[in-house]
């Protein structure tokens, strides 16, 4: 497909940004292949070095999806770099940061637009989004792939000019490495889930079978018991035969994400057919990703050795093979790790997905504001307050100021919810009555002492007369 950043030049093609990035993609999955290969798959995806919960992210918290997050987790744990967090030079450079010097970028990919009207003028996305129905359909949009470079920030000196927000950094993607009583790796939310069967159809792991696998027919993931992964020599690799329990059933989960009435991927029919081959790549890199955010690697299973020269030559024929599957992988490591993410939260667990991160502090936010309203008030709400006002903060937080009698009450926090839902009511009674009703309870005990003490000082005047 031609896209605009494709250029011709002394009869050569210049290949787009994007498309450089995607052959970056691919050179980097084959080597990982040959390898995996070559150690007669004892190394996994990562080479064993996935010890980091949370996916890859920029600098703002933001999760990277699809293609991106799969291959920063590997730049990541094969550079054995701290922390998923990458930044732009821009970024760093906004950060007053500096990148060492040698250190080689990764690509990000994106999908842009070239959008041409029917006279075969360029249109901004701006503009076009401005049209009416009829008039987008007389353009020609045409969507192309393009890349921009990120840095981990081990490849900066953060650490150094500013060493308590790396540290708070790589805090973020520490968590406990649990272990059952047999000493195997232990995933809390995962076995919660299977216990509760809140998966999306159901989950057998109490049966001792000879393997895992999905029953499209019967809509129902199988996976041995965890006994059964125990086949270790020691402490180590007993642990991580827990991993390739878990590793087993997050595979065939996402071969459950595939059904018609689910994410509807073409799975093939056949054992060895083309569409099935893609299908176990997708559930593998699935598992791998899904693992690598919940902290550890995956191994090929046994039974997809036999794809590994294939998936390799068809990366090598058609680069573009990596997006189409990375495209589902990164539909179905939604999925799960959207129903991993409520297991977490009701475990009291901090989410993998910033989204998901962002409701549970929307939610405690919202908790916050019922504790303000739910403090005792009644003394408060009859005082009339001075230069009561509520203002945000130069942290994003807001408090709450205010005089009563002549006495200077102080400043004290309330909920973000709170301080929003202020300064998007407008001017009026209702504004002054939600601003009188908050100072009264947040300042309810200030208001009794002054009372108390107003109250004590006539008594004493009382008794000196």
């Amino acid at each position: 497909m031609e896209n605009k950043d494709s250029k011709s030049k002394n009869g050569q093609d210049y290949k787009s940004s994007g498309d450089r990035a995607i052959e970056r993609f691919c050179s980097a999955m084959i080597d990982r292949m040959k390898a995996m290969k070559a150690s007669d798959w004892r190394q996994g995806w990562t080479n064993g070095k996935g010890t980091m919960l949370g996916m890859p992210q920029n600098l703002s918290g933001r999760n990277y999806s699809g293609s991106n997050s799969f291959f920063l987790q590997m730049d990541t744990a094969m550079n054995a770099y701290r922390t998923p967090v990458y930044l732009t030079f821009m970024q760093a450079q906004k950060e007053n940061i500096r990148i060492k010097k040698g250190a080689q970028s990764m690509p990000v990919i994106y999908w842009d637009l070239n959008i041409k009207d029917d006279r075969g003028k360029r249109v901004s996305e701006a503009d076009y989004r401005q049209m009416s129905r009829g008039e987008q359909k007389k353009c020609e949009v045409r969507p192309f792939l393009r890349a921009f470079s990120v840095f981990n920030v081990d490849q900066t000196n953060l650490e150094e000019v500013n060493k308590e927000k790396y540290d708070a950094i790589v805090d973020r993607f520490r968590g406990p490495q649990l272990r059952d009583t047999a000493g195997m790796y232990e995933n809390r939310a995962l076995d919660r889930m299977f216990e509760r069967q809140e998966w999306i159809c159901r989950v057998q792991t109490d049966k001792i079978v000879d393997g895992a696998f999905y029953s499209p027919a019967r809509d129902i993931v199988i996976v041995p018991k965890k006994e059964q992964f125990n086949i270790g020599k020691n402490a180590e690799e007993i642990f991580k035969d827990g991993m390739e329990y878990y590793s087993s059933a997050l595979h065939e989960m996402t071969h459950s994400t595939g059904t018609a009435n689910r994410l509807n991927r073409d799975k093939g029919s056949k054992f060895g057919d083309a569409k099935y081959a893609k299908e176990e790549l997708v559930a593998e890199l699935t598992a791998a990703m899904v693992g690598n955010a919940l902290g550890f690697d995956k191994r090929i299973l046994n039974n997809n050795a036999a794809y590994m020269d294939g998936w390799i030559n068809a990366l090598r024929e058609e680069p573009k093979f990596i997006v189409s599957v990375m495209a589902d992988v990164n539909k179905a490591s939604k999925m799960i790790l959207e129903k991993i993410d409520e297991q977490k939260i009701a475990l009291g667990e901090t989410p993998i997905l910033t989204e998901n991160q962002r409701k549970v502090g929307l939610d405690k936010g919202v908790e916050a504001a019922k504790k303000e309203w739910q403090q005792p008030h009644d003394i408060a709400l009859s005082a009339k307050f001075d230069s009561a006002s509520i203002y945000k903060r130069m942290d994003g937080g807001y408090a709450v100021r205010a005089t009563f009698e002549g006495q200077d009450l102080g400043v004290k926090p309330i909920s973000k919810i709170t301080g929003i839902r202020y300064e998007m009511m407008p001017t009026g009674a209702l504004k002054d009555q939600m601003l009188h009703d908050t100072v009264a309870r947040k300042f309810v005990g200030e208001v009794r002492e002054i009372r108390e003490q107003k109250q004590q000082n006539k008594e004493n005047k009382g008794l000196k007369l």
